[in-house]
């Protein structure tokens, strides 16, 4: 795989002549449609402040949020390739080093502390802006260069190119010389090393702590990886089911025993799997399984590889666990990656409801990585698109659109589209999280529950076992839009596209034999957490509302879904 198709990012020092070498490399492969960026420039034009002014006026951890801001909005351009130069401390940041990993390659700049120092203090002197070594004499300035690369080797070491600029004989050569030598460096790497698939990159904005979310490809033992020596952790502690532990587990281990080395510990607790076993028996098994492993905070990190049960209940284990144990997310069906592994929402069924027991714990990263779902059952695929309709519906014209014109290529099974159909869903999941991370606002977060109280009726009335989550979801969907109908709020025409699409994902009468009394359903749909009689509806599609309806509308309306079974 060649480098043409991938940003170029430019790490080192301070002085580096990282800005002057990516100019000069831009211009070269002008054909190639590369543009050259200054992450600073970047920064300033986010701030509208100089960088002088963004340290002495806000401090160097601003500084560094808007860096992984303008980091991220050069990583998601969908323009011409680009040349990015960025700061010495971009690679400080575990986020930042994986935004760059997945959009691009790193090229570590190799300069001397002499040279560098040179280098910053010309541009001192010439006006330009170097916040962190205005008052240092030359000695200090040579002290304080080589105490960075001291601090940052590790991470300039994890570059994929390391280039040298100096010579063997010890003349200087220009910035268009070093670029064209650059250029055959990249060419010499690409026929050597065996590139890494990219992967996109969001940021979870969370006030117990932001975290990546990531998603590509091939991806997911990788960055586990990275984030297993990141946090110097000694021991992954896996929780999985069964069946994802007969797909997977054997080539994730040892996959993932070679990246880590033998330092590091790997333990595994693996659950029956199904929304029947998300209870507080499963619960204290994983608890007790934590404590025999001597799982700590310290050291440890919790993984949930599975779908949106092993996701939901992994998260409230680690949240309870010595008050909080590090924890990554591996979702690998559809639904999980979505939705259940996105938001910080964990819990477990109690006394017959659904989550009724639970908390909120945001992970440290989700790994989205779209190739655990080609295993995926064809049911258990279509009951993950009804969430991904479902953003759609509540607040995205456009995508229902788009949604709405490849429903049969999306059942057919997964293929390319599904990573940006994963991508864009995780999008919208943000935007509702973000305004409202506790549902404590009404109308925000509470929107995402489009469909999901006549569906956890559903689910609940069963006991759990005989529908999956996104089939209940689905149904529940089409008996809201139904009432949405019947109370004047969207027309028939809209109805009747909503119904159309939505019964190609579950299939319009169900094989299993299903005998549900409407009161029995009535019943749960009644002890729904979010409050009695509260629903979703749509005003059209893309425009959803809350609000609570009568209970003769509540029960007319889970008589219509069980007339959809």
């Amino acid at each position: 795989m060649t480098w043409r198709n991938r940003n170029l990012y430019l790490l080192g020092l301070p002085g580096a002549g990282k800005s002057a070498i990516g100019q000069e490399l831009a211009e070269m492969l002008r054909r190639q449609k590369y543009s050259f960026v200054d992450l600073d420039s970047e920064i300033v034009g986010l701030a509208g402040q100089s960088i002088s002014e963004i340290f002495s006026s806000q401090g160097e951890e601003s500084f560094r949020e808007l860096e992984t801001k303008a980091l991220l909005r050069v990583a998601s351009s969908t323009g011409p390739h680009q040349i990015v130069a960025t700061g010495g401390g971009i690679v400080k940041s575990p986020l930042n080093r994986s935004i760059i990993r997945g959009s691009g390659i790193p090229v570590w700049i190799d300069v001397t502390v002499r040279e560098a120092a040179k280098n910053v203090l010309n541009d001192i002197l010439q006006g330009r802006g170097r916040p962190l070594f205005r008052s240092n004499s030359p000695e200090e300035l040579q002290d304080k260069l080589r105490q960075l690369l001291d601090d940052r080797r590790k991470y300039y070491e994890q570059a994929t190119l390391h280039f040298v600029t100096r010579s063997i004989k010890g003349d200087e050569r220009t910035p268009k010389e070093l670029a064209e030598e650059l250029l055959i460096a990249l060419d010499k790497m690409s026929m050597e090393v065996t590139l890494k698939p990219p992967h996109r990159s969001l940021v979870a904005h969370s006030s117990l702590g932001d975290y990546p979310v990531l998603i590509g490809n091939g991806i997911a033992i990788r960055e586990l990886a990275h984030t297993v020596r990141d946090r110097g952790a000694t021991q992954v502690v896996i929780v999985t089911d069964k069946n994802v532990e007969r797909l997977h587990w054997d080539e994730f281990h040892s996959k993932l025993s070679k990246e880590v080395g033998s330092s590091v510990r790997i333990s595994k607790i693996t659950i029956e799997g199904g929304e029947e076993c998300k209870d507080i028996d499963t619960l204290q098994m994983i608890l007790q399984r934590f404590n025999d492993f001597g799982v700590s905070r310290s050291s440890s990190l919790v993984v949930a590889f599975g779908g949106g049960v092993v996701t939901d209940i992994t998260a409230f284990a680690a949240n309870l666990y010595h008050r909080g144990i590090p924890l990554v997310h591996i979702p690998t069906t559809l639904l999980a990656q979505v939705d259940a592994a996105i938001g910080g929402k964990t819990g477990i069924d109690y006394l017959g409801g659904k989550n009724l027991i639970g908390t909120f714990y945001p992970p440290r990263q989700v790994l989205v990585d779209p190739i655990y779902l080609k295993t995926l059952p064809k049911d258990t695929l279509r009951s993950g698109l009804a969430e991904v309709f479902k953003y759609a519906l509540i607040g995205n014209r456009p995508m229902w659109d788009d949604l709405s014109k490849r429903t049969r290529r999306l059942i057919r099974g997964v293929d390319s589209i599904y990573e940006e159909v994963i991508y864009e869903s995780i999008v919208e999941k943000l935007k509702y999280v973000e305004a409202d991370e506790f549902e404590t606002k009404s109308g925000v977060r509470e929107l995402l529950n489009f469909g999901h109280t006549f569906g956890h009726a559903l689910e609940s009335a069963t006991g759990f076992s005989t529908f999956l989550h996104g089939e209940a979801v689905c149904y529940g969907m089409r008996a809201a839009a139904w009432l949405s109908k019947e109370l004047g709020y969207i027309n028939e025409e809209e109805w009747a596209q909503i119904e159309l699409t939505l019964g190609m994902l579950i299939s319009s009468k169900n094989t299993r034999e299903v005998s549900l009394d409407s009161e029995r359903v009535f019943s749960e749909f009644n002890r729904d957490k979010k409050g009695k009689n509260r629903v979703i509806l749509l005003r059209s599609i893309g425009q959803a509302f809350a609000m609570e309806i009568s209970e003769h509308d509540a029960r007319r309306t889970i008589v219509h879904m069980l007339n959809l079974l």
